[in-house]
This record gives C-alpha cells, sequence and structure tokens, in this order.
C-alpha cells in the first residue's frame, strides 16, 4: 500500500515535505515510488527485505535510515518479529518503508504538527527503543520459566527453549546495536545550537543504553543457566557410569565360585569339607558387602 500525505514534515529550511508511507508495496507500486523519488528499485526493495547493509546512508539528495522495530507475534508470548522499517529523506518528500504496518508513525507524523527532521527521526528512535523494552521483558519472563523448569526436572525440550530464548535475546541485541550506531551518526547532522535537539538526542542514547545493558544481562544470565545445566548433566552422566561399574564389580564377585570350580586344578580337601560350601559363600557375602559398603560411602551407589 502507498499513501502519500501533503505537508507532512518541515525540512532544514523550514519548507515543507509530503510524507509517501510504503507498507507493504505491491511491485507496481514500488516501481512508482522509486521513479517519483529518483531511487534505484532495487535499493527500495533490499531494503524492504532487510537484507544486510549500511543503516545511514548520507549523500547530497538522500538521507537513508534503516533499523528493526520488534512486533509482538498475536497470542505467543514472548515471540516477535523484528520488522525492517526504512526511512528516507529526499527533495520534497520523507519516506517510510515497511512491510507491515508501524502504528506509531501515524501518531508522530501529524500534518497538523509537523516536526523538523531530525526530529522526528530521534522521535521515531526513542519510539522504536520503547517497543524492545517490552519485548525484552517478556522474553525474561519466559526465561524465569525455563529457569524454574530447569531446576524441576532437567528436560532437553526445556534446554531447547532455552536455546531459542537466546537466539531471540541475540536478535534483540543485534537491532539494539544498530540503532546505537545509527544514534551516535546523527549526533554529526544535528545543529550546534539545537538545545532541543541536543537534550532529546541524549535522552534516546541513554534510554537506548539501559535497554541493551537489560538485554545483555539476560543474555548473560540465560548462558550462565545453559552452562550450570551442561555442568549438572555431565556430572549426572559421570554419576551413572560410577553406578554401572559398581553394579558391574558386584555381580562379578560370585563369578569366583564356578570360576574356581571350573578350573582343571586340585582344589585340595576344600570341595569334600562338610562347611567348606559355608564358608566359601560366607566369604564371598562379606566380600560382597563390604566392597559394597566401600561403594556407597564413595556415593557410587546413589542415584539421588
Amino acid at each position: 500500500m502507498m499513501r502519500i500525505i501533503r505537508d507532512s514534515l518541515l525540512s532544514g529550511n523550514a519548507n515543507r515535505r509530503s510524507w509517501m508511507a510504503l507498507t507493504d508495496p505491491s511491485t507496481s507500486e514500488l516501481t512508482q515510488a522509486a521513479a517519483t523519488l529518483d531511487i534505484p528499485e532495487s535499493f527500495l526493495r533490499k531494503r524492504l527485505e532487510g537484507e544486510a547493509s549500511r543503516p545511514l546512508i548520507k549523500e547530497e539528495r538522500l538521507i537513508s535510515l534503516q533499523f528493526q522495530v520488534p512486533m509482538p507475534e498475536a497470542g505467543a508470548a514472548g515471540q516477535f518479529t523484528l520488522v525492517p522499517l526504512s526511512l528516507y529523506f529526499v527533495p520534497g518528500y520523507f519516506v517510510t518503508l515497511a512491510e507491515r504496518e508501524i502504528p506509531f508513525l501515524n501518531r508522530l507524523i501529524d500534518p497538523q504538527k509537523p516536526r523538523k527532521r531530525w526530529e522526528l527521526v530521534l522521535r521515531i528512535i526513542a519510539e522504536v527503543t520503547r517497543n524492545y523494552l517490552p519485548t525484552a521483558r517478556s522474553v525474561t519472563r519466559e526465561m524465569t520459566v525455563v529457569e524454574r523448569d530447569l531446576r524441576q526436572a532437567q528436560r532437553h525440550d526445556v534446554v531447547y527453549r532455552g536455546l531459542d530464548i537466546n537466539d531471540r535475546l541475540l536478535a534483540l541485541d543485534l537491532g539494539l546495536l544498530q540503532l546505537e550506531y545509527v544514534v551516535s551518526e546523527i549526533a554529526h547532522f544535528l545543529p550546534a545550537g539545537d538545545t532541543f535537539l541536543m537534550e532529546l538526542h541524549e535522552d534516546t542514547r541513554v534510554e537506548l543504553s539501559q535497554v541493551r545493558d537489560q538485554v545483555d544481562s539476560d543474555q548473560a544470565t540465560l548462558s550462565e543457566l545453559l552452562e550450570s545445566y551442561a555442568y549438572v548433566v555431565h556430572n549426572n552422566v559421570n554419576h551413572l557410569f560410577k553406578f554401572m561399574a559398581a553394579l558391574i564389580i558386584l555381580a562379578t564377585i560370585p563369578l569366583f565360585i564356578p570360576g574356581a570350580v571350573a578350573m582343571n586344578v586340585p582344589l585340595g580337601p576344600l570341595p569334600h569339607w562338610r562347611y567348606g560350601f559355608a564358608v566359601v559363600t560366607g566369604g564371598l557375602v562379606l566380600v560382597e558387602m563390604l566392597t559394597a559398603g566401600v561403594f556407597y560411602r564413595m556415593g557410587w551407589l546413589k542415584l539421588d
């Protein structure tokens, strides 16, 4: 869909620009927009598809910015999609390009109260940053559930959920890193004497830094949790091998009797002694009990 709203933005020289909103545009709409803006269609298409590209491009007749906007998935707690949002400033137009509707754009871009170029950019970035915060918190809540489940029952499916959460946190971190780069580069283009823009830029930078610190902290916590789980599993496997070895040794001790009898060597008077069987069996039972006691004190016969 392509919409053009007249006189929605103030340029640096106080002239008004029209807002061209491109939301999941068709091929014909993208071609028309490229011709109107004098921008290569392939450039717009790559940005729409979210291909890796420079977050900020500043040329003589073009300023291009791109960042990722987290959009929560309906009915799925902690699930989200990072939607690429591109902003373009060309003579006469301000352009937004995204594959999905970005709700806050309609609130920030008001033809009745047009904003200056860099003020609008900073406010959009601040709004994107605020979208990251509840998304990160929802992922953190899911991470708490994973931690509780790992404490109660060490199941592999819980580990896979933890790895999925780690992937989502990494995606958030990369999106915030891209935003940080854009904010740092914008500082070079702001008017030196505009105190309002400088303060808005600093507020946006601080808020962005706080959100990224939270995401980094959650990543570190989840990493430590998964490492602890791996350590516990490793210890459990070692203990299981010790338990199996102890059982094998205990099962082997009684085999000394048929092994000794089966040897083709004289055993002396022991086979003809009336108490021979009782003595040999009792001795083996005693050895079995002593060996089992040693293994139990070493913890090899405990599975808890």
